[in-house]
């Protein structure tokens, strides 16, 4: 169970901070949930619920070690990562972003950022995907290393061990 105030992180949301736990309102099963507010992103300004007994999208956060290591072996830029055929990109999109690992969200974002540094633009999938995991992986990094969350890109860049 995690306490009021501590932070997690929630597969669609990013990190989370847990504001309270309590029933739904008009809800008389006796079921409590997560009352979260998102750290950062587009949900930033939402409040997320996670029931209690079931809160399998939820996680503890990265630890600044954990935060360092990922960024250190960051997916290799000489390395072609994009998954060219549409349909296994759109099955490991859908499956990164359902299971919130971070590395993976880093492996197929700087795939398709490649692509867009080749060939000067995303398609549709590629472009919603990087806008959903971007502000994820950006996010908790940012968190876990306690700096503004528009640093880390620059940040990544000037650790990442060459490969």
């Amino acid at each position: 169970m995690y306490d009021i105030g501590t932070y997690v992180f929630h597969t669609h949301c990013g990190v989370c901070k847990v504001q309270a736990i309590e029933p739904l309102s008009g809800d008389d099963s006796g079921a409590l949930y997560y009352v979260l507010t998102p750290f950062h992103g587009d949900d930033k300004n939402n409040i997320v619920r996670v029931p209690v007994e079931n809160p399998a999208s939820l996680r503890r956060p990265l630890t600044k070690e954990l935060a360092l290591d990922l960024i250190h072996n960051w997916p290799n830029v000489g390395e072609d990562l994009y998954i060219s055929d549409s349909k296994a990109r759109k099955v490991a999109y859908d499956t990164a972003l359902r299971s919130g690992f971070v590395e993976d969200l880093a492996t197929l974002m700087e795939g398709a950022l490649q692509r867009k540094a080749r060939d000067g633009h995303l398609n549709s999938m590629d472009a919603q995907f990087v806008n959903r995991a971007m502000p994820i992986v950006y996010g908790e990094l940012g968190f876990a290393l306690e700096i503004p969350v528009e640093e880390v890109p620059e940040f990544i860049r000037k650790n990442a061990r060459k490969k």
